[in-house]
């Protein structure tokens, strides 16, 4: 007596398995029956690939088979067919023909076949394992850790944003002295406040350590480059104009959209503003001190000058500003080829490494001078601290014009010029000819918004207007020249720029 299984509902004729084995068939109506089989976990899975190993020589034929199967198994996939993708996937995986980037893929599919969420993870684990620098495995495992949320996931080539045809309110803070109203600086080893009119000293808090403020942007340091350009703050910069009104003389006045923090002009009460007043704004991580005053600004200034042989000065009142700066980590594999010296000939080579390159540097303005981007190199980022809007305390600051997704762009594009001009790490120490690099495999791993501190020096000579920056950390010069033969020289021998 044949079970109920093996009787076609349709016609009541039986059923034989179906020519993939994965469910009956019904040769007279053609009904077919799936058989659901129970996934083994992903582990296991993991298991079982390891001991199959892979080969040193792949067979091209059956490489091209499992290829097919990929493909099945991720259209399957695609069309929520979960049985017949992990089929195909699985046969992939457990191949000793497949090699590690059908691997990665095949796993990277299976994250998606699995329902439960340690199967997932363990998926994108050996996609990883694979493939370090893998961006949509990378994405999945913010998905899981909840470092990002499905709805905050965005296009970025159909991102819309309106500017508001009027100014928006913005909320600040405020620093004033609780005894005499007065305007309250950051002191030199920036633990306090004090006044600068009675004195008065209030530390940061009575332990010493810092308030979180989300709204003002305090927070961790690194942050993860693909959850940060998965959301709309990733690629669009502040544009809204705002308004504030002066909790000390009433006068409501407009903020630019770049402008983080502002002194009233009327009554010079202090105030900084949201660092990201909406979700689609950026707030800075963490920033150096202001260490460098204006008196010794003014000293530098006066031996700089006379070692440009420059005189009858006309200096323009100074400006201390905090700028912001992206900074990024990025690895991964870089490749070339080109043609390589051996003895009278020049003969195709190629070869890679993997390179790692640590904060890059990126000011987050649009076309900003030479000399300013120059001026980045200068800074000790070990002397980061944490992003506190009371560092901002009479100090005027600025947020970024250049958004997330656009600053990268420059990063991975000054990190291959550098490397082209002195590729000698990466070619071995070989001189290379007509050297072309591949740099698919490059990563921007995570990112940081930094404030960093700057004088900002005009002065007049000679009819001339010329700027020049002053490094707020470690009082570093950098700008145009204007002095004659013998100060240019000076300045040369002494590596100033």
């Amino acid at each position: 007596m044949m079970s109920q299984q093996q009787i076609c509902p349709n016609c009541k004729t039986k059923m034989v398995f179906a020519p993939d084995g994965r469910g009956l068939l019904c040769e007279r109506c053609g009904y077919k029956q799936v058989v659901e089989r129970e996934m083994p976990p992903a582990r296991e899975l993991a298991r079982a690939q390891k001991l199959v190993g892979s080969l040193s020589q792949i067979d091209a034929q059956k490489e091209t088979s499992l290829r097919i199967s990929l493909r099945h198994g991720i259209g399957a996939a695609k069309q929520g067919e979960r049985d017949e993708a992990f089929s195909h996937l699985e046969r992939v995986l457990l191949s000793p023909d497949a090699g590690d980037a059908m691997r990665a893929e095949a796993w990277l599919w299976l994250s998606e076949v699995y329902a439960d969420v340690a199967d997932k993870r363990e998926c994108l684990e050996q996609v990883l394992s694979l493939q370090p620098t893998n961006g949509v495995a990378r994405r999945g495992m913010a998905l899981l850790d909840g470092r990002l949320h499905e709805d905050e996931i965005v296009n970025p080539d159909r991102i819309e944003r309106e500017t508001p045809q009027e100014p928006r309110e913005v909320e600040a803070e405020q620093f004033t002295c609780p005894k005499c109203a007065s305007r309250m600086n950051y002191t030199p080893d920036g633990q306090r406040l004090r006044c600068e009119f009675c004195g008065f000293e209030r530390p940061l808090n009575a332990d010493g350590t810092q308030t979180v403020q989300p709204e003002f942007g305090m927070g961790g340091m690194e942050q993860d480059f693909i959850v940060g350009l998965a959301r709309v703050s990733g690629h669009v910069q502040p544009v809204a104009t705002r308004t504030l009104q002066c909790q000390g003389c009433g006068v409501e006045f407009v903020l630019a959209p770049e402008t983080l923090s502002v002194t009233c002009p009327y009554c010079s009460h202090v105030y900084v503003t949201e660092a990201a007043e909406t979700h689609e704004i950026l707030p800075p991580q963490a920033l150096i001190p202001f260490a460098v005053t204006e008196a010794e600004v003014r000293e530098r200034l006066r031996d700089w000058f006379r070692q440009q042989k420059i005189s009858r000065v006309r200096l323009l009142p100074l400006v201390g500003v905090y700028l912001p700066v992206w900074t990024f980590d990025l690895n991964g594999e870089v490749g070339w080829r080109g043609l390589v010296a051996r003895g009278d000939e020049w003969v195709p080579a190629s070869g890679s490494d993997y390179m790692l390159i640590d904060d890059h540097r990126v000011l987050g303005q649009r076309r900003p001078s030479k000399h300013l981007r120059r001026s980045l190199t200068d800074y000790d980022l070990d002397q980061l601290v944490t992003y506190d809007a009371r560092y901002l305390a009479d100090w005027p600051a600025q947020r970024y014009q250049l958004a997330l997704a656009d600053a990268s762009i420059v990063a991975r594009k000054e990190v291959l010029q550098t490397i082209r001009r002195n590729p000698s790490r990466l070619t071995n120490g070989q001189t290379v000819r007509d050297l072309t690099l591949n740099s698919s495999g490059l990563m921007v791993m995570s990112y940081k918004l930094l404030l960093l501190p700057m004088w900002m020096v005009h002065y007049e000579w000679e009819d001339k207007r010329v700027d020049l920056f002053v490094n707020g950390q470690n009082g570093r010069i950098r700008g145009e020249k204007q002095g004659g033969i013998v100060g240019k020289f000076v300045s040369w021998l002494r590596g100033d720029s």
